[in-house]
C-alpha cells in the first residue's frame, strides 16, 4: 500500500472522517495531484464547509479511483493554516481501486471513512472501511469489520480479520518449491 496517500488524497478531496485517530509523528509533504469528482448533484455548504455529491460519484486521480453514491467531504474552518481536508466519508456501494507494487487492487465497503489531523504537532492521517469490508488483488484478498489502514504509520489493520492468499499456477516443475513462495 506504498501508494495509499494517493487514495487519501482522493478520498479527502472527495470524502469521509475515521473513527480511529492514531498518534504519529508529522508526515513529510507530498505533491498532489490532479484529482477529478463528477456526480449527478452536488451541493456546498459554506457555512459548514462541506462539500456532498451524491448519486453516481466517481472520483480519479493518476492512482486510483473511488465510486460510491454519496462523498462527504469537511473542509477545514475559515482562517485554518491548513487547507487539508479534516475528513471525509464515501458512502454506499464504495469501490477503491488502486495499485501497490504493481498490483490491481479492489477495495470494496459499505462505508469509508477518512480522519485528518495535527495535534501539537503530531499528524494522524486514517481510513476506516465498514460494512463487508473486503481487499483483493491478484495475490490475496481479505476482509474485516472494520479494516483501518493508518498512513502516517503505513500500516494495515482489521478486526475479525480474514486473509486469503491466492497460490500462482505451478507446472510439473515447481512441485519442489517451498509452499512459502506463495507469499513473495
Amino acid at each position: 500500500m506504498n501508494k495509499i496517500l494517493s487514495l487519501a488524497l482522493l478520498l479527502a478531496t472527495s470524502g469521509g472522517f475515521a473513527v480511529l485517530a492514531q498518534v504519529n509523528p508529522i508526515a513529510p509533504a507530498v505533491a498532489q495531484s490532479e484529482i477529478g469528482v463528477h456526480s449527478d448533484h452536488f451541493v456546498y455548504a459554506g457555512n459548514a464547509h462541506q462539500l456532498v455529491y451524491s448519486d453516481n460519484v466517481r472520483a480519479t486521480n493518476s492512482q486510483g479511483s473511488l465510486a460510491c453514491e454519496r462523498l462527504t467531504i469537511n473542509l477545514p474552518s475559515e482562517g485554518s493554516t491548513d487547507s487539508h481536508p479534516t475528513n471525509a466519508m464515501a458512502e454506499t456501494n464504495v469501490v477503491v481501486f488502486f495499485i501497490n507494487k504493481g498490483d490491481t487492487n479492489q477495495l470494496t465497503c459499505d462505508k469509508a471513512i477518512y480522519d485528518y489531523s495535527v495535534v501539537q504537532g503530531v499528524t494522524n492521517e486514517t481510513f476506516t472501511f465498514t460494512g463487508h469490508a473486503t481487499n483483493s488483488s491478484e495475490k490475496f484478498w481479505i476482509t474485516g469489520e472494520p479494516l483501518i489502514w493508518d498512513n502516517v504509520r503505513n500500516s494495515f489493520s482489521g478486526v475479525n480479520f480474514e486473509t486469503h492468499f491466492k497460490s500462482p499456477a505451478r507446472s510439473d516443475k515447481d512441485t519442489n518449491n517451498s509452499p512459502l513462495e506463495i507469499l513473495k
